[in-house]
Parts: structure tokens; C-alpha cells; sequence
């Protein structure tokens, strides 16, 4: 029935294609461990204040994290460099690859998105909107030059660590200063995880990534090193939380964070194995590397 009326309207089925292609540039599936960041640990940081939520208020906060890292998505899509990039991986179906969405509307695209997150988080409060602009900042210069923090091996990773897993948590806390104590120590714990695990994105991207000096841990150290230091920096990540939770800087409810070890060591099984997900973009274990970030962010808001 929808193909038919698609079909009957051109400029329907040319909206729904244009619609259906800035999807895709914004790689929803990669927005939902942003959204619940926000949503997420606004929910956990309220309730340990005050037993209760704004809901509006939690909403607001991963809509702007939302936006924050759908503008980082498309910018890294948006420059020349990176098409000629995805053409050497392989990945011909991208929108500005392909040629449904020209690189300035894509540039244009990430500004729009970048802009819509700020002035969100500046209608929450100035400070949000201060942080929210460090933020982009660090999402920006991932991609961009002069910093263009991709091509510097393993600052790319400790950049994405943070910029993924320190400073969400810190950014939601601002309305909780009294709880920075615990956002400090649990997102320095995410950051180390972050800087291990994101990683999984880079293996089977070695070609183009090697032909233009980007120099992940798989081009620099080769997969089988890889694997090893996302297995260490993993149980690194782990271990401090245990040693912060002995000490009294995380609440001891948080044990339970340890069961994010069970999708973790399958983030490493899936590369080694090299399995596949037909409906992703990437391999298993950069699905699995998503879903288990928004873990970090859900359990919290379950647990204290």
C-alpha cells in the first residue's frame, strides 16, 4: 500500500528517499547510548536527591546529547577525505558516497545539528549550554583539522573515551553538584572503557584507514595487539570499579556493573571470531559495543 502511493506520487517517493538518506547519515543506532546518558543518569542523580524525576527535564537532557552526537556522525561523513575513506572500506551505500546527499548539505546538515543541541541545553540552563559547546568541541575536532584527533594513535581513542564516557556524565550532573563526587569517578571508569571498546568500529576498516593515516589500533598494532590491549584496558575498567567501590566513591549498589563484563568479553569474542550482523552497518561487536554503552547508562538509574 505505501510503495503504491509512493509510486502514484514522484515527489513523495523522492521526499521519502531524501528523508530515508539523512536518516541514515545520522546512523540513528549510534544515538541511543547519547540519549540515555542524558535521560539515564539525569533519572539516577534525581532520585538520589529527592526520591523523584522531571521526566520533561530527562528527556530534554538526552535530546541534547542526542544531537550533540548526531552531529558528530554526520560530520565525520561530510568531508572529502572521509568519502574517499569509505570508498577503500567498502562502504559505498553511505549517503554522501553514493551521492544522495552532497558533502556541503551534509557540513550543513552537522551544523544544524550541533546548533539544535546547544541552544537546547543553553534553554536548560547557561551552564548546560557551556558544557554542551565543550562537547562539540571535542566531537568536531575527532574529525576536523587542524586537531583532526582520529589520525593520532591512541589519543583517538583516550579522545572518544572521554568525549563518549567522561564528559556525558560529568554534563548531566551540573544540576547535582552535590553528586560530582560520584559523576567523576564512574565516568572516569566509562572513559577507560570507552577507550577500549570503541575501537570495535575500526576493525575491517583497516585499508582505507591505512591509506590515509588513520592510525588505529588495528592499523598501528594489528589486530591480534588490538585485541589484546581492548582485553587489558577492559579489565582495567573493571577493576577500578571494584577498587572505587571498596573505597566508598561509587555507591556499592553499582556491584552489579560488573555484568557489563558478560557483553564486554563478547565485544572481543565477536572480533575474534569476526562475526557478522546482516542488519548493522558494522560487525557484531560494534552493535554490541552501543548497546552495552547505554548499559552503563540504564543500570544506574536501576541500581541506586
Amino acid at each position: 500500500m505505501r510503495f503504491g502511493i509512493l509510486q502514484k506520487y514522484p515527489n513523495l517517493r523522492r521526499l521519502s528517499e531524501k528523508a530515508s538518506a539523512y536518516a541514515a547519515l545520522c546512523r540513528p543506532f549510534t544515538l541511543l547510548g547519547a540519549f540515555l546518558s542524558g535521560s539515564g543518569m539525569d533519572i539516577a542523580f534525581s532520585r538520589m536527591q529527592a526520591g523523584s524525576f522531571n521526566i520533561f527535564h530527562a528527556i530534554s537532557l538526552g535530546l541534547t546529547l542526542a544531537f550533540l552526537q548526531a552531529g558528530g556522525q554526520v560530520m565525520n561523513q561530510s568531508t572529502a577525505e572521509e568519502v574517499a575513506i569509505d570508498k577503500l572500506n567498502g562502504k559505498t551505500y553511505r549517503p554522501t558516497v553514493d551521492g544522495r546527499i552532497a558533502l556541503k548539505q551534509a557540513m550543513i546538515t552537522s551544523v544544524i545539528l550541533y546548533l539544535s543541541g546547544i541552544l537546547l541545553a543553553f534553554r536548560l540552563s547557561p551552564a548546560y549550554g557551556l558544557f554542551s559547546m565543550l562537547i562539540a568541541f571535542f566531537a568536531a575536532g575527532y574529525t576536523l583539522p587542524p586537531l583532526r584527533m582520529k589520525k593520532r594513535f591512541l589519543l583517538n581513542n583516550i579522545w572518544q573515551g572521554v568525549a563518549r564516557g567522561m564528559l556525558p556524565v560529568v554534563y548531566v550532573s551540573l544540576a547535582y553538584p552535590e553528586y560530582l563526587n560520584l559523576a567523576l569517578p564512574y565516568g572516569f571508569v566509562l572513559a577507560i572503557w570507552v577507550t577500549a571498546n570503541q575501537t570495535s568500529k575500526d576493525f575491517g576498516d583497516e585499508v582505507g584507514d591505512r591509506a590515509y593515516g588513520i592510525k588505529s589500533l588495528p592499523v598501528t598494532l594489528g589486530p591480534r595487539r588490538a585485541l589484546v590491549f581492548m582485553a587489558v584496558t577492559t579489565l582495567c575498567s573493571f577493576g577500578l570499579l571494584n577498587a572505587l567501590i571498596l573505597k566508598g566513591y561509587i555507591p556499592r549498589a553499582l556491584t552489579w556493573v560488573n555484568l557489563l563484563s558478560l557483553p564486554s568479553a563478547l565485544i572481543l569474542y565477536g572480533l575474534i571470531r569476526g562475526l557478522k550482523f546482516k542488519y548493522g552497518e558494522n560487525n557484531l561487536s560494534w552493535i554490541c559495543f552501543y548497546g552495552t554503552l547505554g548499559l552503563w547508562y540504564i543500570l544506574p538509574t536501576l541500581l541506586i
